[in-house]
C-alpha cells in the first residue's frame, strides 16, 4: 500500500474537489418484500479511470460503484442491484507535472473514497424507494483498496454479510 500512495501523495495534497455529479444509474430488484429472501451477501465492485486531463489544469474522472444483494442459496441471481457512475472534476495547480500512471492510481483509490459518501446516500434512497430496509455499507478502506489495485489492476471488491428483514 506504501509503494500505491506513497507515487501519490504529492497530487493528493495538490488536488481540490471542484464537482461532483451523477452520470448514470441502474437499479433493479428481483424482490417485493425482505420476505422474499433469506440472508444475503453484499457485493461491491468498484472501478474509476481518467476521463480527462489538460496538462496543467484540471481532470475528470469516472467513479463506477455496483452493489448487489446476491442471496446466500443461490449465488448467481441477485435479488438487488444498484450501480452508479458519478463523474469527479478537480483542479489541479498549473506548474503541477504529473504522470498518466499517477492519475490512474489516484482515480482508482482517491476518486472512489471521495464519492463514497455520494454513493452511501444514493444506495440508501434507493432501497427506500424500493421499499427494502436500508443496507449499511461498510466503510471504505483506503489501504485495502491499494492493496488489490496492486494485486488485481482496477477492479476492487468488497463482500460483507447482510440479512434483509423487515
Amino acid at each position: 500500500m506504501k509503494e500505491q500512495t506513497k507515487g501519490i501523495a504529492p497530487l493528493i495534497a495538490a488536488v481540490q474537489i471542484e464537482d461532483i455529479r451523477l452520470t448514470e444509474a441502474t437499479v433493479r430488484t428481483k424482490i417485493r418484500s425482505p420476505k422474499d429472501v433469506d440472508e444475503v451477501d453484499l457485493v461491491i465492485d468498484t472501478s474509476a479511470s481518467v476521463k480527462e486531463h489538460h496538462e496543467g489544469g484540471p481532470f475528470v474522472v469516472l467513479a463506477v460503484i455496483d452493489a448487489k444483494l446476491v442471496p446466500r442459496k443461490s449465488p448467481e441471481n441477485a435479488a438487488v442491484s444498484i450501480k452508479a457512475g458519478f463523474e469527479l472534476r478537480y483542479s489541479l495547480r498549473a506548474e503541477f507535472a504529473v504522470s498518466r500512471r499517477d492519475l490512474n492510481t489516484f482515480a482508482q483509490i482517491n476518486s472512489v473514497f471521495n464519492v463514497w459518501p455520494y454513493w452511501r446516500e444514493f444506495i440508501q434512497s434507493m432501497m427506500a424507494r424500493m421499499h427494502l430496509p436500508p443496507v449499511v455499507l461498510p466503510v471504505f478502506r483506503v489501504r485495502e483498496a491499494a492493496k488489490r489495485i496492486s494485486k488485481k489492476g482496477s477492479s476492487m471488491k468488497s463482500n460483507s454479510s447482510s440479512v434483509l428483514t423487515d
